[in-house]
């Protein structure tokens, strides 16, 4: 197949899990004997990835627009959104033109306007989203409100402005990473009831399972890798962790923070990671590349978010490295975690309940041993980047026939 792929970031430009498995699939693709290229937004930030399967020099095109760059706050000016979705729509529809793929797949269209999913659909090309967070509920129009203000932007996003908004959409054919996440959309106005609930999957020969499953450093070595802000609810872990070292029964613990996020949340954790006994760490972001070696370097893994995450990356890293996990389960995560199975569950900000949870994996090493070798085993049947391309190489195939017919 010819694969356009329209991204809003791909590596080295990385904001998160979103681009770094865009890239793990492309890769994938490529590697199956697609010829793919991909289409994104210029501009340098956050860590480097070096993407190892596509020619940055020929395949990636980094010519659209972002509404506002990252890592700004977003400006929601609709004229601004109409002028860089007008100029998103024409570079797409150019590079449609000169690469005639068989078909488009859409990942993130965050700060891209819908104007490049616009000239997708326009193409008669097949077209595939990939959907993996709730980005594109921003672009819903204004639902009717009796204010001045509410009435304004429900006459400009429904009568004036429709191009902007997903009226300009169709969203036939998707796939989205769990069940949680598709009911979210469509409680925010965004009609994805037709889209294939397709869970990600990480290359787990990057990620090799530990030399000692259970065995437990002292003093404990306790890891959360992910953003930093107060949805994390990276807090929870940090009371948690000084909950335990203050039980003279069990070991010394180290919290290993990896990640950076809101500097005013990052400054908040500092306060509260010295006002206990836990040493807590912060290492800053770390590259993808670093990351399976300090995953082996730890003993257990915490997932302490507490809004509802469309799914995660890191759980299936920290599995796949052997690290018995605790997490809260109501999310997409909670579509595979299994309290008592693969995992211990919590509360989203239940501090004592994660507490608990951690304090009976360091006291068991019975259970700590069987929860990681269960859950290693699972991403290695179930989760892996080479089954998650294959399912969507198999919808982009669909699709094509579908548009041929």
């Amino acid at each position: 197949m010819q694969i356009l792929v329209i991204s809003n970031l791909f590596p080295p430009d990385v904001l998160g899990g979103y681009e770094i498995l865009c890239q793990h699939v492309v890769d994938e693709l490529s590697a199956r004997g697609h010829d793919v290229h991909v289409l994104t937004a210029a501009g340098a930030l956050g860590e480097k990835t070096p993407s190892l399967g596509l020619d940055p020099e020929t395949h990636v095109h980094r010519g659209l627009e972002l509404q506002t760059p990252f890592p700004d706050a977003p400006k929601h000016l609709r004229r601004l959104r109409r002028r860089v979705g007008k100029a998103n729509a024409s570079i797409t529809r150019a590079t449609i033109a000169k690469f005639r793929p068989d078909v488009i797949f859409l990942w993130s269209q965050l700060r891209l306007t819908v104007g490049p999913a616009r000239a997708a659909e326009a193409s008669q090309v097949a077209v595939v989203y990939a959907i993996n967070d709730e980005h594109l509920a921003g672009y819903a129009p204004s639902t009717f409100d009796l204010s001045a203000k509410g009435i304004a932007r429900y006459i400009i996003d429904n009568v004036l402005m429709r191009d902007i908004t997903l009226h300009a959409l169709r969203l036939r054919k998707a796939a989205i990473i769990s069940r949680c996440l598709k009911g979210k959309l469509a409680s925010r106005g965004v009609a994805a009831e037709a889209a294939a609930v397709i869970y990600q999957g990480i290359p787990i020969e990057r990620f090799p399972v530990k030399e000692e499953i259970g065995k437990l450093h002292d003093p404990v070595r306790l890891l959360y890798t992910g953003q930093l802000h107060p949805y994390k609810g990276v807090h929870t872990l940090i009371d948690a962790a000084h909950a335990l070292a203050s039980n003279a029964s069990l070991p010394a613990i180290r919290v290993t923070l990896v990640g950076a996020g809101s500097s005013t949340y990052e400054d908040t954790l500092r306060r509260l990671a010295a006002s206990g006994p836990a040493a807590v760490r912060f290492t800053g972001r770390k590259s993808h590349e670093e990351l399976p070696a300090i995953y082996r370097d730890h003993d257990l893994f915490a997932f302490p978010s507490i809004w509802e995450e469309p799914f995660g990356l890191t759980q299936l890293e920290a599995m796949a490295s052997g690290l018995p996990v605790v997490s809260t389960a109501n999310g997409g995560q909670g579509e595979v975690l299994r309290h008592g199975d693969n995992a211990l569950l919590f509360q989203p900000g239940d501090a004592a309940g994660l507490a608990e949870s951690l304090g009976t994996l360091i006291r068991d090493g019975g259970l700590r041993t069987r929860l990681a070798k269960t859950a290693r085993d699972e991403v290695a049947k179930h989760f892996t980047v080479r089954r998650y391309a294959r399912q969507l190489e198999d919808l982009l195939e669909l699709s094509i026939k579908e548009v041929a017919q």
